[in-house]
């Protein structure tokens, strides 16, 4: 297998903290975004929307890092990170659908762009009001969060799913960014079992590696 991955980037560091965890063997192929390595012609042949990171396995190739999560945890029954059972099936599901639809692209998601993204890319200055937006709904949605971890170890109960590794995947770069978990103490409760995980502080201690790799080359202030 080989993933397509910008490493300093949070929506990777769930996919290698569960590599490490499942004890997987994959190449990464580091892509550059800020060099225009996901629009390139082969790479666009691979993931159409020009964005990262894609997981090839043989000739299947799959794009969305919440699809990738699933896949390699599947391949892998006996961890029990993507359960057997339908109902919790759906309930992982549930939580990798908030992610992507709430957690990262209404609140995390639209103050990152802002703040970083669009320097990396080049697409000009941040707008404050989408900002003022984003921090908004972060404070929603990291509420709804803190509720439904309340009494419980992981995400969907006691046992630990990929609805773990991903809607952790964001919280390290949270605070770079000015948003606080502090008000949350159930989100830092559960964030501080995830960061123990040995295949968690291998990936994050990865991500920061690649980012200061990153910066030094491009000579770049903080980027997530």
């Amino acid at each position: 297998m080989r993933l397509h991955a910008f490493l300093p980037s949070p929506r990777v560091l769930g996919i290698m903290a569960l590599k490490t965890h499942l004890g997987l063997d994959f190449e990464v192929q580091t892509l550059d975004l800020s060099q225009g390595g996901q629009r390139t012609r082969g790479y666009l042949a691979k993931n159409p929307n020009g964005k990262m990171p894609t997981l090839e396995d043989v000739a299947f190739t799959l794009w969305e890092s919440n699809a990738i999560l699933v896949y390699l945890a599947a391949r892998s029954p006996q961890s029990g990170l993507w359960p057997s059972d339908l109902a919790r099936q759906a309930d992982v599901l549930r939580w990798l659908f908030w992610q992507s639809a709430h957690w990262d692209a209404e609140s995390w998601g639209m103050v990152v762009f802002e703040k970083m993204s669009k320097a990396v890319l080049s697409l000009g200055p941040p707008d404050a009001a989408f900002i003022a937006r984003g921090e908004q709904n972060f404070a929603r949605f990291a509420a709804v969060l803190d509720r439904s971890l309340n009494g419980r170890t992981w995400l969907t109960g006691e046992t630990l799913t990929v609805a773990d590794f991903s809607v952790g995947a964001l919280l390290p770069s949270a605070a770079r960014i000015g948003l606080s978990i502090d008000p949350y103490p159930d989100i830092g409760l559960w964030y501080a079992r995830l960061a123990a995980l040995p295949s968690w502080q291998f990936a994050l201690a990865q991500q920061e590696s690649a980012l200061a790799a990153w910066q030094a080359e491009h000579q770049a202030g903080t980027m997530i």
